[in-house]
């Protein structure tokens, strides 16, 4: 029920993007829509997008989605604990610089050690694997040659 609360709070606010049969919702009609959750009969939670000022559909079903990155960054941070995903930190922190500073940060050399801290500051957790970040930052930017 909370993470249904979440959604519609981060669709209102144009935090997580909602799309409708592949096109983005505009968000002065996505405050008119609300995430309704569901207990399965298999007792899974689904959740369906229903309007909220309950006006009616013109047809009986739409194709609903958000972007997963999106989703994924509403998670709360658990700082320090065991068994964190670094990889989702990293690319977040990646996709928050975006692909030009990245880059930037990168040709310098100065991205590795900018995500080793942001690593440590919010996971305590850096991989002792020195290829697994680079193998990160190699997917973000493109693969292939990166020297700008």
């Amino acid at each position: 029920m909370a993470a249904a609360r979440v959604l519609t709070n981060a669709i209102h606010d144009n935090v997580c993007r909602l799309y409708c049969d592949g096109v983005v919702i505009k968000p002065d009609f996505a405050v008119r829509l609300m995430v309704e959750p569901r207990l399965d009969d298999d007792g899974r939670w689904t959740a369906t997008i229903v309007s909220a000022v309950r006006e009616a559909w013109e047809r009986p079903s739409y194709q609903w989605e958000f972007d997963v990155d999106e989703v994924v960054a509403l998670l709360p941070v658990h700082r320090g604990r065991k068994g964190v995903n670094w990889e989702i930190h990293a690319t977040l922190e990646l996709e928050r610089l975006g692909r030009k500073a990245a880059l930037d940060l990168h040709n310098s050399e100065q991205l590795l050690p900018h995500l080793k801290r942001v690593l440590r500051r919010d996971t305590k957790f850096v991989p002792k694997d020195k290829k697994a970040l680079s193998k990160i930052i190699t997917a973000f930017l493109g693969g292939g040659d990166l020297s700008g």
